[in-house]
């Protein structure tokens, strides 16, 4: 505001000059270029504020330029009005009866258009600028966000006790199922090479098919390691596959549920996974029949997989994504993921 206020102070001081020089007394020149130059300074913080009134389009659309134009002129008449308030008061305080006449008036009314349009090119380029400064920050954070969900992947899938426990699994395999032994080290394999490609290639969007691959790779490693105590029903819409989702949106909360309501009990339990599309938007959830959870136990876990996740689609959705948290009566814990079915980006 300060810098706003002075370069009106210069363009006074110009105006001043100008009418001092055309043979006008200085103290009347000060006073016509106030009259001309303050309306047009008040009114020129809402040409400002059109960027945030009337959001920029792309070249073409007629009705946005049509709009803008409108904004001007009237902003534009509006300044002329004020001035012409102010040269009518100042001639009756001084008893001078010289109006300014119709061609005057036009050209003071050019130049306060001109004024304003400036001033509205300025409102545009520092609210681009605003924008593109965000998308950066919001860039820069889901980056931040992606390279903490891979390292919590990796964390919870290559910790030792992980893998020792699969291997160990597999080492009783091997004699009994050679092929099935075989099938759990591929999808080790395969997952292990997702986290991989995914931080190599900077993704923030797979289709939904790559994740639930994933996904199917560790429910089968869980199979392999807790044996009949881990029950699975997987299920998923065909049309939801093909969407676009974050990579590891799923898989946190499949190892959540088998980690909390799961792995504890000796009896074990049941999983259900399921993706559903409908109305522009595609469902993932993921329900066990465990103790569940409320939102304090969640808030006070130590665990950061649910956090994390929630974070990063809020990120990467602007705030489109929902998370939910379920807790039925009859026992359980459920996790439901809301997600624009179109995503908003390229596929990759």
């Amino acid at each position: 505001m300060a810098a706003y206020a002075a370069a009106w102070i210069v363009l006074i001081a110009v105006y001043t000059a100008l009418f001092a020089a055309s043979g006008v007394p200085v103290s009347r020149a000060a006073r016509g270029a106030v009259a001309a130059a303050l309306p047009t300074a008040v009114v020129g913080l809402a040409a400002l504020g059109l960027a945030r009134r009337l959001p920029w389009f792309p070249a073409g659309r007629r009705g946005f330029w049509v709009r803008l134009l409108g904004a001007l002129l009237g902003l534009a008449a509006v300044a002329t009005a004020g001035w012409l308030v102010l040269v009518e008061v100042d001639l009756r305080l001084t008893g001078v009866d010289r109006r300014p006449m119709g061609p005057i008036i036009a050209w003071q009314g050019v130049i306060n258009f001109l004024l304003l349009l400036s001033l509205a090119g300025v409102g545009y380029a520092r609210h681009t600028s605003e924008a593109l400064r965000q998308a950066r920050d919001a860039a820069a954070r889901a980056d931040a966000l992606r390279a903490r969900a891979e390292l919590e992947l990796l964390r919870s899938q290559v910790q030792p006790h992980f893998i020792l426990n699969v291997l160990h699994a597999l080492l009783g395999l091997v004699r009994r199922d050679p092929a099935r032994a075989e099938a759990a080290l591929e999808r080790l394999g395969a997952l292990l090479r997702f986290g991989q490609e995914v931080h190599q290639a900077g993704r923030d969007w797979v289709p939904l098919s790559r994740e639930w691959e994933l996904v199917e790779s560790y429910l089968e490693l869980e199979r392999v390691r807790l044996g009949d105590r881990l029950e699975t029903s997987v299920e998923a819409d065909v049309e939801a596959l093909s969407v676009l989702v974050p990579p590891f949106a799923l898989q946190p909360l499949v190892e959540n549920a088998i980690v909390h309501g799961i792995a504890p009990r000796a009896s074990g339990g049941r999983i259900t996974v399921s993706a559903r599309r409908s109305a522009g938007a595609v469902r993932l959830s993921v329900s066990d029949d465990g103790p569940g959870a409320g939102e304090a136990d969640i808030a006070g876990s130590p665990r950061v997989g649910l956090r994390l996740l929630r974070e990063r689609l809020a990120t990467l959705y602007g705030g489109r994504a929902r998370m939910t948290f379920e807790t039925p009566p009859s026992g359980g814990f459920a996790v439901h993921l809301d997600l624009p079915a179109d995503g908003g980006v390229e596929a990759p």
